[in-house]
């Protein structure tokens, strides 16, 4: 309370100098009217002006900034905001305070976007997305036309043109093309019998890339709408679109370009691995990528690593994904040896970067589950009175409320290095080991009991054992089931018998609360040595992203991609040498689109693979 109470008073004081003008070291001119500033201020919430004062330009030195293109009533609300948190905004000054504050690069940005997000309606929303289109603010753009999509009835009213004109776009997000033929045939329906609408419809499809349309969907749109079937123009346009390519007496058409949201696609992400010493970085500059791998195609792609964004030394010990967001928790040092657990989200559209969203009490040899908008964190390993003790704690954090974290019902038994997935709205906590509890047991005794929390309940369930106890194994969630392989174990409850390597995949049915044994691994294996699942789920087949033959800390990673198609039940190779890092971190899948993916680095002048 005292420190709010502080900081609440430091912004008073700082407001009251920028007012008496003590200090200032910089007047901002437009529109005639000045402003006097501080350009530390300016630079702690605008990057434009950090780079505008730190980066040599004449300003640096200069007492006067002029701003050409920023009106004088919106910089004034920029300015209040930046010395006093504030920023009043209403459907008369939103856009111009928003333009001026993507044009300065003002965290207040993001305040801006969520008026309009949360204004948004039929008469604006089309002139929302062609504005944010033209400032890049493409999470605005994709919200806008998600909108659209979901409102076909108001944004029918919508004149020719100005459909027209969003038809033609390349970058609509959206998955299938029949959306946008379906909207044109709506758009026409409405206005059936008026001669000067049916000609513009005709025209609206030539912006719609039939080629693009399923056969099917487009043999059932020409039969049930009469426009397609009365207009010459219009069942000429269809005609071919539904010829076989190979039935062409002339060359086939080429075949028109994708819409955004269908290059989209689920890729497998191999994240981390950089060493606290910087070796690759300093071997190349592969510290700041992350390898990318699409099972369909076999493409190579790579993504900003999300220890670029850490604090000091730092390793990926967890992650998760949900539709929305691509999580992962880094366990940092700083200078001081102070050890954190920081949450990051990636930011895949524009910043296409790691963003910092909350962080946590340190831990490690825990696990991390995603369910809906929360983050859990699951028992492992805390510091408490200066020793080290496993834990059964459970935390919770919420990705839309933000806040503190939460405790929920603990674990049936202390945990460290186990798995956790998410299926059917609830979480399952499957193997990992135990403290020792009575004199005769071992001192890190193996699980293999498995336990389902419901999160509406805060109640822990056990589900039936597994038939191996084990650790450092791979997980994933297929066809409704859980698969785990792999990692170090003994068969059935560990009571002290020798321990193996395992080839071992179970598979249990959450249905009938029972296992089955599954095809074996080409060979024993363990998973990454965070203890973070190496495998994946992509187009109903599994895939297993590089992996350890060894216990040893001297083993070298294979990096080899395996699948496991369910309906052959077999292990084949598909990428014999992937360009994943030595020892990556944690293997995630995410559904992303290429187009924000980034190219390999040179390595010694070389260009390392990459199949755009």
């Amino acid at each position: 309370m005292e420190c709010s109470g502080m900081l609440r008073e430091n912004v008073v004081i700082i407001n009251r100098m920028r007012a008496t003008q003590e200090l200032t070291d910089v007047v901002l001119l437009t529109e005639g009217v000045a402003f006097h500033c501080h350009k530390v201020v300016l630079s702690a919430f605008s990057a434009y002006f950090q780079a505008m004062f730190t980066c040599g330009l004449r300003e640096t030195q200069g007492a006067e900034v002029l701003l050409r293109d920023v009106p004088a009533k919106c910089l004034q609300l920029l300015l209040d905001y930046m010395y006093q948190g504030n920023l009043p905004l209403d459907n008369d000054n939103i856009q111009a305070v928003a333009a001026a504050a993507f044009l300065l690069d003002v965290d207040g940005t993001r305040i801006c976007q969520n008026h309009m997000e949360a204004n948004m309606d039929p008469s604006n929303c089309v002139g929302l997305y062609h504005w944010a289109r033209n400032m890049g603010a493409t999470g605005l753009a994709d919200c806008a036309l998600r909108y659209m999509c979901q409102h076909f009835a108001e944004v029918l009213e919508l004149d020719a043109q100005s459909l027209g004109s969003l038809l033609c776009s390349d970058d609509l997000n959206i998955s299938q093309e029949q959306v946008l033929l379906e909207l044109v045939l709506r758009w026409a329906q409405r206005r059936r019998g008026d001669l000067q609408s049916e000609n513009e419809a005709a025209e609206l499809l030539r912006h719609v890339r039939l080629e693009l349309v399923e056969p099917a969907f487009l043999r059932k749109a020409r039969r049930r709408n009469p426009i397609l079937l009365q207009d010459a123009e219009c069942s000429g346009m269809i005609g071919p679109a539904l010829q076989p390519a190979g039935l062409c007496e002339t060359a086939a058409p080429t075949r028109p370009a994708l819409r955004y949201g269908m290059e989209t696609t689920d890729l497998l992400l191999c994240l981390g691995g950089v060493n606290k010493e910087g070796v690759p970085s300093k071997r190349g500059g592969l510290a700041d990528l992350s390898f990318c791998f699409a099972p369909h195609g076999r493409k190579t792609y790579y993504i900003p690593s999300p220890l670029k964004a850490c604090r000091g030394s730092g390793q990926v010990t967890a992650g998760a994904v949900s539709r929305d967001n691509m999580l992962v928790a880094i366990e940092a040092e700083d200078q001081y040896r102070v050890k954190s657990l920081d949450i990051y989200r990636y930011d895949h559209v524009e910043l296409k970067s790691w963003v910092e969203v909350c962080s946590a009490a340190h831990r490690d040899m825990y696990a991390l589950g995603l369910l809906g908008d929360a983050v859990y964190i699951i028992g492992g390993q805390m510091k408490v009175n200066h020793h080290y003790v496993i834990t059964d704690s459970v935390v919770r954090w919420s990705l839309k409320r933000g806040g503190s974290w939460l405790s929920f019902a603990p674990l049936p038994l202390p945990l460290a290095c186990h798995c956790v997935v998410s299926l059917k709205e609830h979480l399952y906590v499957l193997g990992g080991w135990t403290p020792q509890q009575l004199p005769e047991e071992e001192p890190d005794k193996l699980s293999n009991r498995v336990f389902r929390f419901d999160t509406g309940k805060d109640r822990w369930t056990e589900c039936t054992s597994m038939r191996y106890s084990r650790y450092r194994c791979g997980t994933a969630v297929l066809n409704g089931e859980i698969y785990i392989l792999g990692g170090i174990g003994c068969d059935g409850q560990d009571r002290g018998q020798s321990r193996s390597c395992l080839s071992s995949l179970e598979i249990y049915n959450p249905d009938t609360d029972t296992w089955r044994e599954g095809p074996l691994l080409p060979t024993s294996l363990l998973t990454l040595r965070t203890n973070a699942s190496n495998t994946g789920v992509v187009g109903n087949k599994l895939y297993l992203c590089g992996y350890f033959k060894g216990a040893s800390r001297h083993e070298i990673i294979t990096k080899e991609i395996l699948e496991l198609d369910p309906a052959e039940n077999m292990w084949t190779v598909v990428e014999r040498r992937a360009a994943m890092h030595d020892s990556y971190d944690i293997c995630l899948v995410a559904n992303l689109n290429p187009r924000h993916k980034l190219p390999p680095p040179l390595i010694y002048g070389i260009c390392l693979p990459w199949t755009p």
